[in-house]
């Protein structure tokens, strides 16, 4: 017994070896985080707005603390320049068959430079849901987003630039509460975004790529006014990567109406 447990100590340490990260795994894991903290979640409820709806908001994406660690260097991450992000984001409802709902939306944000940080995309997603009328709605949404983010990453004084293509779709599900001034709707969706990240470092002008295909759970819940005022508040979770919530705040109004 003890000559077959001192054989199995070298295949324990190798397979333990083969686990540990290495640097690239590391910086491949900061490309991958990075990428995910931009995509595109639902932002509300299936279902969520009628044919000639139109939602003006502002998304606040908060920024969850983030280990820069690489080998025995700590880089500067997103954590480290700014706790929140701000996505402006459209939603227009558009004609769909009887029992559905559909609709088209854009975020966008421009090349503004805040705290030595600036990051520039663009954003489309569209969706169908079903929904007869009742409180349950059910849907799926796809979504893509193109990136190039800039920000003193491996040195204080340079501006690295990561370029991010994400795109994915999800399931998802609400319910809706009605009352006196408005409605609740809790909603939860689960899906997959496959993010393709490419990372330039400006001193030494290499470059580091990482794509990957990530699992996402999603849980929120929508507050709308009958004055058109509308609440979201969000969690995403991408399982061993990222959790962070997000918050919108905006306006709905109908394009068809003549008041």
């Amino acid at each position: 017994m003890r000559r077959w447990g001192i054989a199995f100590i070298p295949l324990a340490l190798a397979a333990s070896a083969a686990r540990a990260q290495t640097m690239l795994d590391q910086e491949q894991r900061l490309i991958e985080i990075h990428s995910l903290l931009i995509a595109l979640q639902p932002g509300n409820a299936p279902g969520a707005y009628r044919s000639g709806e139109l939602s003006l908001g502002l998304e606040i994406i908060v920024i969850p603390p983030i280990d820069g660690t690489t080998g025995g260097k700590r880089q500067i991450t997103a954590s480290d320049q700014t706790p929140v992000f701000p996505r402006p984001r459209l939603a227009i409802g558009l004609p769909a068959p009887e029992d559905f709902r559909a609709f088209i939306g854009l975020a966008y944000i421009p090349p503004i430079k805040i705290n030595e940080v600036s990051s520039h995309q663009g954003a489309l997603e569209a969706g169908l849901a079903w929904d007869r009328g009742g409180a349950l709605s059910a849907g799926i949404r796809g979504y893509v987003v193109v990136a190039r983010s800039e920000s003193p990453v491996t040195e204080p004084t340079t501006r690295d630039t990561l370029d991010t293509v994400d795109f994915g779709a999800d399931l998802g599900a609400g319910y809706r509460f009605d009352f006196g001034p408005g409605s609740v709707t809790p909603f939860a969706s689960v899906g997959v975004s496959r993010i393709s990240g490419e990372f330039h470092v400006t001193s030494d002008n290499s470059v580091l790529n990482s794509t990957t295909t990530n699992p996402g759970i999603i849980a929120g819940v929508r507050l709308l006014s009958k004055l058109g005022l509308e609440g979201v508040a969000e969690l995403v979770v991408f399982p061993g990567r990222l959790v962070h919530p997000s918050f919108s705040l905006a306006w709905v109004f109908d394009l068809s109406s003549k008041h």
